[in-house]
């Protein structure tokens, strides 16, 4: 996806945005599914899970759902009005999740993960459910914005387990909370200021869990401003370390 560019707040603040998915080396189909909404300064990801076409379901009715939310935001919104846009729109995507999956037995306990970021003037508002993750690089360092909800997750919160032992261990794909699972989600939203020069990275557990921290900052740095070769960077890297999984990555700079 080539890279787009939005005025915002008259003109003061300008956000880009580019994004890539790929399947991956080791998987058939492509369960991952995310969305630009340039108008709305508005990017998402979410990674499928179910077997089958459930995960590819799942994560298509999280995207979709968020679209027809946010594709006609008003500009003029604040972080409380998103973030409220946020939390409701990703909790209905869960009951549609929820009530198809239990009324086709084909798509029985499909379910999805959902990160999600909106710019507007000076904040930024994040979402996430599962272990998807949302990054900010800023001044030259990179930090983990979302907190994983995951088995291992929790095991990292209460620092049992290293950041390196974390991304090999035999029960990494074990998560705690997903869209899909149970008739309501507890959905993790919070925002902050933003400034000029931050980059903010959205992506499925197909790039964190074989691409370190510190490799995909040395690729963000590397690539500065140049949003699309930056995301053509992460999932290559993805694939050289065996695509055992579907890859999808988000850029949003604010500049």
């Amino acid at each position: 996806m080539p890279d787009t560019d939005v005025g915002h707040k008259d003109g003061v603040m300008v956000v880009r945005f580019a994004a890539a998915t790929d399947v991956g080396m080791q998987r058939k189909n492509n369960e991952d599914a995310s969305i630009v909404i340039e108008e709305s300064c508005f990017c998402a990801v979410a990674d499928g899970m179910g077997g089958h076409l459930g995960g590819e379901i799942a994560s298509h009715i999280a995207i979709e759902t968020l679209q027809q939310a946010f594709k006609s935001r008003n500009g003029s919104s604040n972080e409380r009005k998103d973030a409220e846009l946020l939390t409701k729109s990703i909790k209905n995507a869960n009951k549609e999740i929820y009530r198809r999956g239990n009324s086709d037995a084909a798509l029985r306990n499909m379910g999805t993960t959902i990160v999600a970021v909106v710019i507007s003037g000076d904040y930024v508002v994040f979402a996430n459910v599962g272990d998807s993750r949302i990054y900010r690089m800023r001044e030259g360092e990179l930090s983990q914005i979302t907190e994983d909800h995951s088995w291992v997750g929790e095991l990292r919160k209460k620092n049992l387990i290293s950041a390196e032992d974390a991304r090999s261990h035999p029960l990494k794909n074990i998560i705690t909370r997903a869209l899909g699972m149970e008739p309501a989600v507890e959905v993790d939203v919070k925002w902050e200021k933003v400034k000029a020069g931050d980059l903010f990275l959205l992506c499925s557990d197909g790039l964190t869990d074989l691409v370190p921290d510190e490799q995909i900052k040395s690729i963000l740095l590397k690539h500065g401003k140049e949003l699309e070769a930056a995301t053509r960077d992460l999932v290559a890297a993805a694939n050289a370390a065996g695509g055992s999984d579907n890859i999808t990555v988000s850029l949003a700079l604010v500049e």
